[in-house]
């Protein structure tokens, strides 16, 4: 089996998908995969350590972001 179609097979196994948005699989190496149901953009393959970083970094952006705005007020 080529790694495309093991991606592709990872991608398309249910149990990958959590929520229907958080996608984790270790077998697939990429580490932006294409989104489900309307395949328009992308999503983060967290189970890569590339892909949980930006996601790490994407959380904690938005948390100080909330944190930063809260304080104005």
């Amino acid at each position: 089996m080529t790694e495309d179609a093991v991606n592709d097979a990872e991608w398309e196994n249910p149990a990958n998908w959590y929520a229907g948005f958080f996608y984790h699989s270790s077998r697939d190496t990429r580490v932006l995969v294409p989104q489900r149901g309307t395949g328009l953009g992308v999503t983060l393959n967290l189970s890569r350590p590339a892909g949980l970083a930006i996601g790490l970094a994407i959380a904690f952006g938005i948390v100080a972001l909330i944190i930063a705005a809260a304080r104005r007020l």
